[in-house]
């Protein structure tokens, strides 16, 4: 299996994980660029991410459940989820035989709510058609009504220890689009339409 190969499989691999887990109830040019930074920065700073972003890629575990005072409950796929009591939304987070963070995936309250919200997305399976591989973060914030909500970061599986993120543009019915892009370079590497979130 080739790069894009194990990176869609990860990727559909997680977002199946995330629903399980929902469904079980766990202006042009630079102003535009700078709008939609900004933009982004406020989705990230909502307090649904609070517990998100206390965890890092390369975390150790151990350092992990120490800074967070909490132990995660382990998941049949053999991950680990912590829960943010506060919100409700919680954190799948995979490690690797060292111990640290390969994998960390934002799991929503039951319906996403605040996440659409936050999303405010109006997206349709021609649109994931228009989002090819390379192109840049900016080009589809373009071609894409909404903001993009990040629901996944990872380490990619291809030994050579670069990250991947996904952002999630998830319309007011629950079907969503999730586009997945290179760390580094905040390029495409994927792009996948659901018609639900469940």
């Amino acid at each position: 299996m080739d790069k894009r190969g194990k990176m869609r499989l990860m990727l559909v691999w997680g977002l199946i994980i995330a629903m399980t887990l929902v469904t079980t109830g766990c202006t042009a040019g630079r102003s535009e660029s700078a709008d939609s930074d900004s933009e982004q920065q406020k989705v990230y700073d909502n307090v649904v991410y609070k517990l998100y972003k206390q965890i890092e890629i390369n975390d150790n575990k151990a350092d992990m459940e120490k800074t967070l005072g909490a132990t995660g409950n382990t998941s049949p796929e053999g991950s680990y989820v912590y829960v943010d009591q506060d919100t409700g939304y919680a954190v799948n987070v995979f490690f690797n035989a060292k111990n640290l963070v390969t994998l960390k995936l934002l799991v929503p309250t039951t319906g996403a709510r605040e996440l659409i919200e936050l999303s405010k997305a109006s997206v349709t399976r021609e649109d994931a058609e228009k989002i090819t591989p390379g192109m840049t973060r900016s080009n589809v914030r373009k071609a894409l009504n909404g903001v993009g909500v990040e629901m996944l970061r990872m380490v990619i599986p291809d030994g050579s220890d670069k990250e991947a993120y996904a952002l999630a543009w998830i319309n007011i019915n629950g079907s969503i689009l999730v586009v997945t892009f290179d760390a580094d370079t905040d390029t495409v590497l994927a792009a996948e339409f659901r018609d639900s979130l469940l």
